[in-house]
């Protein structure tokens, strides 16, 4: 696992059983820690205001919810910039993760930089829709680092169970199917690269997921037991290089994203 240290290490909480391997973890947001990273640039984003004879009223606000995951494994850490403004504080490293933030309505311009350069490297635009919820990778390798922005929707999971989806962020890999442990039908099949499948509903329990080649089912990676809860969402990514490049570490592995 590459675990985060100093700085960035107040953004997200790793949660790593004894038994993980250094291939997987789960990544849980917290919203103390975001308070943190993001900053005050994101709260001005959001914040409309009428003055009506010195009566402070709040306008609603129609709002969208987005999170971010860099994915991108050859790619240099991150500053965010949203409609002009830099909303992170401290570098956006390969495999953070921003849990859900509150966005605008609307076009919403976007831009990846290298952090603490200026230079851009992703500059996009997305519309986002009120009340919907959405998922933003910077994806690929640097010669062709791209976002992705892939729409959040599912019903509530039934009382006991959990909703989990799949996606393949492995840059030079083929298509995967992910299945739980070594049963031998997959949850989901043939996801090339930037292909995301659509939730599916679970029981919440203790379970291992295995990363296979989905023309032969052989395995790529396997997780060690993680553990689903009721009632929550989570998006298992494969990210990585099959085979890295000379120098570069950053090897197939999973990450679990809630």
């Amino acid at each position: 696992m590459m675990a985060s240290s100093g700085d960035h290490q107040s953004i997200i909480e790793l949660i790593k059983p004894k038994c993980m391997n250094n291939r997987s973890k789960i990544i849980y947001f917290f919203s103390k820690w975001r308070s943190i990273f993001f900053s005050v640039a994101l709260l001005v984003l959001l914040t409309s205001c009428l003055d009506d004879d010195d009566n402070l009223v709040t306008e609603p606000v129609e709002v969208a919810y987005v999170s971010i995951y860099h994915a991108a494994p050859e790619t240099a850490p991150l500053d965010i910039v949203v409609d002009g403004r830099m909303i992170n504080r401290n570098p956006f490293d390969y495999t953070s993760y921003s849990g859900y933030l509150n966005f605008f309505t609307g076009n919403r311009d976007i831009l990846f930089q290298v952090a603490d350069q200026n230079k851009t490297l992703i500059d996009t635009t997305f519309n986002l829709e009120d009340g919907n919820a959405y998922s933003l990778f910077a994806v690929n390798t640097p010669s062709g680092v791209e976002a992705l922005l892939v729409t959040d929707s599912a019903a509530a999971p039934a009382s006991g169970k959990a909703m989990v989806r799949f996606i393949n962020l492995s840059p030079d890999a083929p298509a995967f199917d992910l299945a739980i442990g070594e049963e031998a039908s997959a949850l989901f099949e043939g996801k090339a690269f930037k292909e995301a499948s659509a939730f599916q509903e679970i029981e919440a329990d203790h379970y291992t997921f295995q990363v296979r080649y989905a023309d032969s089912s052989d395995p790529a990676v396997t997780t060690e037991s993680i553990e689903i809860r009721p009632g929550r969402f989570y998006t298992i990514v494969s990210r990585g290089f099959v085979n890295p490049p000379e120098g570069n570490d950053n090897s197939l592995g999973v990450d679990i994203l809630d």
